[in-house]
C-alpha cells in the first residue's frame, strides 16, 4: 500500500496544494485526474520517492520514503515501473533496444526468454512485429505503447504512468483499461495520471473522490486473467 499524509508543495512562488491525504491499496488501478498545471507529474515524483514534499510524508508498506533514509526511496524506485508523460530517449533507438535496457535494469533476462516475452508484450499493446522499428518512425501513440510494453518486461509490482492513456489515444484506451485491470488482478498496483477519465472507464471507476485539485478514481481488478509477465 502507498499512503500519503498531509502532502503539501510550494511551487513557483505559491502553495500548489497542501494537506492532501491518499491511500492506494494493492491490486487496483488508481487514476489521479486533474487539469493541466495541477501538479499531477509532481505528485507522482513525490509518491515514487524522487522529490521530497514540502510538507507531509509518503509511506510504502508502512515505511517512510523520506524519513527512513535515502536507501528506502532508491529501493522503491528501482522496483517500480515508470512511464513519463514525455519520453526523452534517443529517437535512434529501436523498440528492441528498449526491451534490452529494461532486461538489464531488472538484472538480466536470457535472450530467448526476452525475445519471447517482448513479442508477447508488443502483441498485447497492438504492436506486433515492431521490434526493429526505430522510435523516430513511430507515432506518439505507438511510442507510448512501446515504452509501456518494455516497462512491463520488468514485471513491476507498482507501475506509474503519466498521461499514458491520453498519449495512446483512441481506440487503445479501452484496451489499456482491460490490461491494467488484469495486471491489478495479479496483485499489482497501477497508478495513472490523466487530464480526464476515459469515458468508457466511468462505468467501473464511478465518480471518484475529490482530493485537492485532483479526483481519484479506483478501477477494480479483473481476476483470473493471464498477466503480462
Amino acid at each position: 500500500m502507498i499512503e500519503a499524509f498531509r502532502l503539501g508543495v510550494f511551487s513557483r512562488g505559491k502553495i500548489l496544494w497542501d494537506g492532501l491525504d491518499f491511500a492506494f491499496d494493492d491490486g487496483a488501478v488508481w487514476v489521479a485526474v486533474g487539469p493541466p498545471s495541477s501538479g499531477k507529474t509532481l505528485l507522482f515524483s513525490i509518491l515514487r520517492g524522487e522529490r521530497r514534499p514540502d510538507a507531509g510524508d509518503v509511506l510504502v508498506s508502512g515505511e517512510s520514503l523520506y524519513r527512513a533514509g535515502a536507501s528506502v526511496a532508491r529501493s522503491f524506485r528501482a522496483s517500480c515501473g515508470c512511464i513519463p508523460e514525455r519520453f526523452e530517449g534517443d529517437a535512434r533507438l529501436t523498440v528492441e533496444d528498449l526491451f534490452r535496457r529494461s532486461a538489464l535494469a531488472c538484472g538480466g533476462i536470457p535472450g530467448k526468454e526476452r525475445i519471447e516475452r517482448s513479442e508477447r508484450l508488443l502483441s498485447m499493446v497492438g504492436l506486433s512485429g515492431a521490434e526493429n522499428h526505430r522510435l523516430s518512425s513511430l507515432s506518439g501513440s505507438e511510442r507510448a505503447r512501446a515504452v509501456l510494453a518494455a516497462e512491463l518486461l520488468r514485471t513491476p509490482k507498482v507501475l506509474f504512468a503519466d498521461g499514458m492513456v491520453l498519449s495512446a489515444g483512441d481506440p487503445f484506451g479501452e484496451m489499456l483499461g482491460g490490461l491494467f485491470r488484469a495486471l491489478a488482478g495479479e496483485g499489482n498496483t497501477i497508478l495513472l495520471a490523466e487530464r480526464q477519465l476515459p469515458a468508457r472507464w466511468s462505468a467501473v471507476a464511478g465518480e471518484g473522490k475529490p482530493v485537492g485539485p485532483f479526483r481519484i478514481h479506483r478501477l477494480p481488478p479483473i481476476a483470473g486473467k493471464e498477466g503480462a509477465a
